[in-house]
């Protein structure tokens, strides 16, 4: 029993267990909606592809210049990032909201913010989240996100009862967690400072412009998809996506690996192998069972096996192109590894232009898509290639040696 409590609690403080608490949450929410709720089933899609806001842009802002030890010793921590959170709140919720407006034009002003309301709230929670990970235990840490899952799992399975919409199942467990945490928030001690919301979100100046050109693409995304093959692409889009949610879930781990060990780390492990397993094991049970597909959504089922291939293959390329580009990041410059960034959004961005001239079903998204990701797998890896020529001398991290 005491082994089995042990176990439980290092699972616990895992960060496998948050990001596969959250895929679940996402997952249920989406089957709900399919099931019980699919009037709003092409909101609670786009919802869900709005969700990578927070967690991206606050990790950029947050938690990878607290990995670089770049944080000033006389900031509050905790103050700082929830001032950063409140700092691009404003242009997250206009982004989210006309994203949906494109998107799914004929929904509601009520809709929308529906939409939007939870993403918001995500921003604090995840900011809190990358600051009590450096102020407090892992396993205090996570109860951040894990707790917030939990409860818009309650949320979600009581909205569905009642008939309310599910877009905002998530709601009250965000507030009552944001509470919780910002009741339980660490005093500013002593020579400690706060700083200017301009000071909060600069420190984190060259990975937000990455990553927020990279979140204007997973926005545009879904929202290209409604706009050229209807509301249907949407659905397929997010219900493919979920149905990777292992994979993705193996594949976030590989990439906290590598920046959590720096240029230290090896780049075959058991990590990569078991998203290599995921990927297969998640492709084959859907490229081979219909049933699977609809039961996820009936769009889905009614695709054809050639798109649903051309979608697993998007992945496999979303796999090589997303470990060179946080190898690259590691090892690269910041200015190179922004142009690098910069560019494979080019890439990204003209593929999404070139599908206003052909695409009209979800099949031919999907060969772009994956055309697309090929293409910016290798500019990773010349880039990567380039990094390492252009490295000082006396540089092995630049250089692309392990040390």
């Amino acid at each position: 029993m005491r082994a089995l409590l042990r176990a439980a609690g290092r699972l616990q403080s895992s960060q496998l267990s948050v990001q596969a608490l959250t895929r679940l949450c996402n997952v249920v929410v989406f089957l709900l909606a399919s099931w019980v709720d699919t009037g709003n089933l092409a909101l609670v899609a786009f919802q869900g592809a709005l969700l990578a806001i927070p967690y991206t842009l606050i990790e950029a802002l947050v938690g990878r210049p607290l990995s670089a030890g770049v944080v000033p010793a006389t900031w509050s921590v905790e103050a700082w990032a929830r001032r950063a959170a409140t700092t691009v709140a404003l242009p997250v919720g206009v982004i989210g909201y006309l994203s949906v407006w494109v998107a799914l034009p004929t929904s509601s002003v009520a809709d929308r913010l529906l939409v939007v309301a939870p993403v918001l709230l995500q921003l604090p929670l995840e900011a809190l989240f990358w600051a009590m990970a450096h102020t407090r235990s892992r396993r205090r840490t996570n109860l951040v996100p894990q707790l917030t899952a939990f409860g818009t799992l309650a949320g979600a399975g009581l909205f569905a009862a009642i008939d309310l919409p599910l877009t905002a199942a998530a709601l009250p467990a965000q507030l009552l967690v944001l509470a919780w945490a910002l009741a339980t928030r660490l005093p500013v001690a002593a020579g400690e400072t706060r700083p200017s919301p301009w000071a909060s979100v600069r420190i984190g100046a060259v990975y937000c412009v990455a990553a927020g050109v990279d979140l204007l693409y997973v926005v545009a995304l879904p929202a290209a998809a409604g706009a050229l093959a209807g509301q249907a692409a949407i659905v397929v889009l997010r219900a493919m996506d979920l149905a990777f949610g292992p994979f993705h879930v193996a594949l976030s781990a590989t990439t906290r690996e590598d920046i959590v060990s720096s240029a230290r780390g090896r780049f075959m492990s058991a990590t990569r192998l078991l998203t290599v397993a995921c990927l297969v094991a998640v492709a084959a049970v859907i490229v081979g069972s219909v049933d699977v597909r609809r039961l996820l959504a009936d769009d889905l089922a009614t695709l054809g096996r050639t798109a649903v291939i051309l979608y697993c293959g998007y992945k496999a390329a979303l796999m090589v192109s997303t470990w060179i580009a946080t190898r690259h990041m590691i090892r690269a410059r910041p200015g190179q590894y922004l142009f690098s960034a910069l560019g494979s959004r080019v890439l990204a961005f003209g593929g999404l232009a070139l599908a206003t001239l052909w695409v009209s079903t979800a099949e031919d998204l999907f060969l772009l898509l994956f055309g697309c990701e090929v293409a910016v797998a290798l500019w990773y890896a010349v880039r990567m290639r380039t990094a390492r020529k252009e490295a000082p001398a006396g540089d092995p991290v630049a250089a692309g040696v392990t040390p």
